[in-house]
């Protein structure tokens, strides 16, 4: 059964009587006006990744995975730490946060709207089981964008190398599911990548194509 966005943890009954294949949170990251696109006025990372949310968790129902979202509603913007620990608290058995990704300070403003490519971070809590995940996700990411693939990374916290850098990764593996990654799908600021993004029809081929990798890695 799919809990409405109010009833977001299960009860022991009800995941007895579950025949899923398991639940995954899905986390579009940021608020709805979170990083504005560089390349096209009105389009927002945490609204495209709102959208391929939604699409994505149709897909997985359709394959028999249990979906949540942390922000069931597109003007939802939880903290890090309640999204991570939806997850958790939840048993899911994979988070995965989803965003775009813009140029870090040192890179020269000459070439910010040339940077492009699909990165992926993942969890150091269950790093060989998760680099695994993340490598396929983001290799089909990568194809199905046509942008560079960037790898897989882990990121550690300052001086903390037990700690996970990201605070939705670090929650969710707080609360109990190390199987946790975060997707950057491109550069909202380069302009074929974010062209990509902009697009319905891109994004519902993006949503099967990582459904496509989770229901071989899962099955």
């Amino acid at each position: 059964m799919c809990k409405q966005p109010h009833q977001l943890i299960w009860t022991d009954t009800e995941r007895e009587n579950d025949m899923s294949r398991g639940l995954i949170v899905l986390d579009p990251g940021h608020g709805q006006f979170g990083n504005a696109h560089t390349t096209r006025e009105g389009f927002y990372e945490g609204t495209q990744n709102f959208i391929l949310a939604n699409v994505l968790k149709a897909q997985l129902e359709a394959r028999g995975f249990e979906v949540l979202t942390t922000r069931p509603a597109i003007e939802d913007n939880p903290d890090l730490e309640a999204r991570g620990k939806m997850a958790g608290e939840n048993r899911a058995i994979l988070f995965l946060s989803l965003h775009s990704n813009a140029p870090g300070s040192a890179t020269p403003p000459e070439q910010y709207a040339a940077v492009r490519g699909a990165v992926t971070y993942y969890s150091i809590a269950d790093p060989l089981r998760n680099a695994d995940l993340a490598t396929r996700l983001n290799d089909a990411v990568s194809v199905c964008m046509n942008t560079v693939n960037r790898g897989i990374k882990t990121r550690t916290y300052p001086d903390r190398p037990d700690l996970d850098y990201y605070g939705v990764l670090r929650h969710s593996v707080a609360y109990g599911c190390s199987c946790a990654m975060l997707i950057e799908h491109g550069f909202h600021t380069n302009p074929e990548d974010s062209a990509f993004l902009q697009d319905s029809d891109c994004l519902a081929r993006l949503a099967r194509v990582e459904a496509d990798v989770l229901d071989d890695f899962f099955d």
